[in-house]
């Protein structure tokens, strides 16, 4: 893994920081249209992954 993969990213769903590296070691990844996102637990993927473009519509704010 490259130091561009070890850098932190946003959870979409919490607004969480993650590590990327963690989040893939821990299979906490999601690929949608073309973008990988990292998560910081298994409740926030599986929310993700249930309904994707609910966490882009205008308005959303991340929240835990």
């Amino acid at each position: 893994m490259n130091e561009l993969d070890m850098r932190s990213a946003t959870d979409p769903v919490c607004g969480m920081e993650v590590n990327r590296a963690i989040a893939l070691a821990q299979e906490l990844t999601t690929e949608y249209e073309g973008t990988t996102y990292y998560f910081c637990g298994k409740g926030c993927k599986l929310d993700f992954d249930e309904n994707p473009s609910k966490f882009f519509e205008a308005g959303y704010q991340p929240s835990m």
